[in-house]
């Protein structure tokens, strides 16, 4: 008597097969949760600059290609892999650029996991969520609260979680002054939050339409980024704390410039040059440089929480899944407004 192999199922998942090219989409297996796991059927999927940077080949995937990207998707659980766990059928949760960490090193334990040594990234160096399906560990799924559309939540998973991290690394007070570089997505984000905080924002950016959309979400004073920018921030009274979203080298004079003693510049973007400076710029006035990577949990929960109020919204651009190179593609043209993401449905 022959026994018949069950046929795996198939999904439809974004491909990249060589950095650079365009992205194949094509029917592939199915993954299926193991015990920590469940299956989530993903409904929307934000595209993010990060996308970009693994896409040219930048920030090569640690694997082999083909590669599913993606790291901001939100989706409804349709099976897991073991009864019992924190989740069931039918929940909505999102998936960030944190796939897993350890959960036993001081950063893990000091809610620093997203700089774990064996964190492992969604999109980059595990399957993604450019795909009808994806697999996600239970401790690591972000609940989606009641009233957050999918398509607003998405972008939440990094954009917004990365924005919110970065405000909270300023260390910038209710009634100070922080100066947002970069009124894309991210930047966007950051304006709202920090405007919930207290602060008072400085919006900069080379778009005049870009500065226009800050004012609109909440910021006190648009900065138009050239030569010039640090300057006119100081006329402004100067900045106790900086952010920088905008992928490009130039805003780093641009900060340096801006900053009031003793101030905190939190490097978000990822210019692709490298940064230069002389030591005096940051000694003589005590500045203090941070980079931030993506949130941990307790900030994506917060973040979460606050969106659930209806107080973060985004500027969202839809598009269907079919249309992922062309996404892409104005993303590295500049051509987007706010945030994209793919409606996976």
């Amino acid at each position: 008597m022959k026994f018949m192999m069950a046929t795996p199922e198939k999904m439809k998942a974004a491909l990249l097969t060589a950095y650079n090219a365009p992205i194949e989409i094509r029917d592939v297996p199915r993954p299926e949760p193991i015990a920590d796991e469940v299956l989530v059927k993903i409904e929307a999927s934000g595209v993010c600059f990060t996308d970009v940077h693994i896409w040219k080949g930048e920030h090569a995937s640690p694997n082999p290609l083909p590669l599913i990207m993606g790291h901001e998707g939100v989706g409804t659980v349709v099976k897991v892999g073991s009864s019992g766990g924190r989740l069931k059928v039918g929940e909505r949760v999102g998936i960030g650029y944190v796939h897993s960490a350890c959960g036993h090193c001081r950063e893990c334990q000091t809610g620093g996991e997203n700089y774990c040594a064996d964190f492992y990234a969604t999109g980059y160096s595990t399957p993604g969520c450019f795909a009808e399906y994806v697999v996600l560990k239970q401790d690591w799924a972000n609940v989606i609260p009641e009233g957050i559309d999918p398509a607003e939540a998405a972008p939440l998973m990094c954009a917004g979680a990365a924005a919110y991290a970065s405000f909270l690394k300023t260390g910038v007070k209710a009634g100070e002054t922080i100066a947002i570089f970069g009124m894309g997505g991210l930047g966007q984000y950051c304006v709202q939050i920090a405007k919930l905080a207290g602060a008072r924002v400085i919006a900069v950016d080379i778009s005049p339409e870009k500065l226009a959309m800050a004012k609109a979400l909440g910021a006190d004073e648009g900065v138009i980024a050239d030569a010039g920018a640090g300057e006119t921030i100081q006329t402004l009274g100067g900045a106790r704390g900086c952010v920088n979203f905008a992928p490009v080298g130039a805003t780093w004079q641009m900060m340096l410039h801006a900053c009031n003693p003793r101030a905190r510049i939190v490097m978000t973007g990822v210019p692709a040059q490298e940064l230069a400076f002389y030591a005096h710029e940051v000694i003589a006035p005590g500045l203090t440089v941070v980079g931030n990577s993506a949130s941990n949990r307790q900030e994506m929960r917060e973040l979460l929480n606050l969106a659930a109020t209806g107080r973060i919204k985004g500027v969202i651009v839809r598009r269907p899944f079919s249309q992922i190179n062309e996404a892409i593609a104005d993303l590295i043209a500049g051509r987007v407004e706010g945030r994209t993401v793919l409606d996976m449905e």
